[in-house]
């Protein structure tokens, strides 16, 4: 089979899955990167911002910001922190709306979690993520360094994380139609773990070089 072929496959495949949950579906969307063509991030690279996520997170929800500032730089992953990431964390005052966007980077570590096969699946993104379980995953840093869950990662089968990756850029762009349109978000999706989802994907799959600057086109 070639690459554009696959490709393209992957595309009909999960329009007609979409379909079948009543999804509205855009035949125009274009195909994404074939397995070939495709290009991931390293496991480590992906493992190093699953923890930073993870601090991040915990800040949102009311760990000390200096700890958690203090433990990154111990564990050299401080230079790693996006800019936007160290302004949350340096600030003895942030916003509200950077508190809620840093509790909602849950979705995104689910995701980063999923590539590194710590978990088995990913449902349709109609509820938020159990965040016992991602608690229960990233416990370790409470107790340990970092070296061995940075250096025992690895990346789960390629096509499965290009699957996931079409399959959300066509449920995004349902979402933000029904947006734009005054509809019903389709299937019970939730739209704030579908944007998530869709900009972990793309940071996965090197649709931008840099955290901050992830976008999510539909």
């Amino acid at each position: 089979m070639s690459s554009l072929n696959s490709s393209l496959q992957r595309k009909e495949r999960n329009g007609q899955s979409l379909k079948s949950l009543g999804v509205p579906v855009n035949p125009d969307l274009p195909r994404l990167e074939s397995d070939a063509e495709a290009k991931f991030r390293d496991p480590k690279e992906i493992a190093r911002r699953a923890i930073i996520l993870y601090f991040v997170i915990s800040v949102a929800h009311g760990t000390n910001r200096e700890t958690a500032s203090s433990w990154l730089k111990d564990e050299g992953l401080w230079n790693l922190v996006s800019p936007k990431e160290k302004e949350f964390l340096e600030s003895d005052n942030p916003t509200k709306q950077q508190i809620i966007a840093s509790r909602w980077r849950a979705e995104s570590l689910t995701v980063l979690l999923w590539a590194l096969g710590k978990i088995e699946k990913l449902e349709l993104p109609r509820e938020l993520c159990d965040t016992d379980v991602v608690q229960d995953l990233m416990s370790w840093t409470e107790e340990d360094s970092c070296a061995t869950f940075v250096n025992r990662s690895e990346l789960r089968p390629p096509f499965e994380i290009l699957d996931e990756t079409d399959l959300i850029y066509r449920i995004h762009w349902a979402v933000v139609d029904a947006r734009l349109n005054g509809k019903v978000v389709p299937a019970g999706f939730d739209p704030g773990v579908v944007y998530e989802r869709h900009y972990a994907l793309n940071w996965v799959t090197c649709y931008s070089d840099d955290w901050d600057d992830v976008t999510t086109d539909t």
